[in-house]
């Protein structure tokens, strides 16, 4: 990887699909391991959601890399201190865990909920290094706004959290039973990303100036603080229309979650 890669909207939505699938998958081995039966449906949902987005991760890789070929190459060989040949083998070996999950859920049965616990473990590890590692990644280099960055990773990883649990609500939206403990942990990860969004922030010094005054302020504003934190805590802590109150805030916190990753790419590239 050099030292200042220009990264495209295709890696953009890698990042965003990524995060998706590892929070959504996290989600449905919480349930599984602590939910109850009512709650069952989450587990579905989320294992259903994370294969298919992790399907879409190596696709958009070789769309930015223009060949096939390069994206097979990250393959040849497993190479620790390349982020993209760790993080190449670590979405493919999430994929495995995802599909395989998938089928358990599926195929449901007592006595594969025991095997599908123990797999939820380590995909789970895997899945939150997915959602993680691309921050570290892009702290790798030496641009101003990411170089030696060490809460991209974190907040990347709330972020992944968040999105995934909103992806599972909007499809969720008419189950009743599934709601409250949904809500819950969507309400525990806006806080916690809104607080590493400040520690981010202050991390930069001067160079936040570009994300919070500068000509990405409308969209760090508008897209992110307000759409996808502001307006969505209120919406769950107040239950502020309830009739549709998963649908608007599920939508709200996707925005704020492929904004978050768009501004951190493409500031830093400016």
């Amino acid at each position: 990887m050099g030292k200042n890669p220009a990264w495209s909207w295709y890696i953009v939505w890698y990042f965003f699909v990524g995060g998706m699938a590892a929070g959504a998958y996290f989600m449905a081995a919480v349930v599984d391991f602590f939910g109850r039966e009512e709650d069952r449906p989450v587990a579905k949902v989320g294992y259903g959601i994370a294969f298919p987005l992790v399907l879409i991760c190596p696709i958009l890789l070789t769309v930015d890399l223009g060949m096939p070929g390069r994206t097979l190459n990250m393959f040849s060989a497993f190479k620790w201190g390349s982020p993209m040949s760790v993080g190449s083998w670590a979405l493919l070996g999430f994929g495995l865990f995802a599909l395989a999950s998938l089928i358990l859920v599926l195929r449901e049965g007592p006595d594969l909920r025991g095997i599908r616990r123990a797999l939820a473990v380590p995909g789970g590890i895997l899945g939150f290094f997915i959602a993680s590692y691309t921050g570290v990644l892009i702290g790798a280099t030496n641009r101003p706004i990411w170089a030696g960055n060490n809460w991209i990773g974190p907040l990347f990883l709330v972020s992944g959290v968040s999105t995934g649990v909103a992806a599972i609500a909007l499809l969720l939206a008419r189950s009743r039973g599934s709601r409250q403990g949904l809500r819950r942990v969507d309400l525990a990860a806006i806080v916690i990303e809104a607080v590493l969004l400040v520690i981010f922030l202050w991390s930069l010094g001067p160079a936040a100036a570009a994300l919070v005054s500068g000509p990405f302020a409308p969209l760090f504003w508008g897209g992110l603080v307000l759409a996808g934190l502001a307006v969505p805590f209120v919406l769950q802590l107040f239950r502020v229309g309830a009739g549709g109150i998963e649908v608007v805030t599920g939508l709200l916190v996707l925005i704020g979650g492929f904004t978050l990753r768009y501004l951190v790419l493409m500031s830093g590239q400016t």
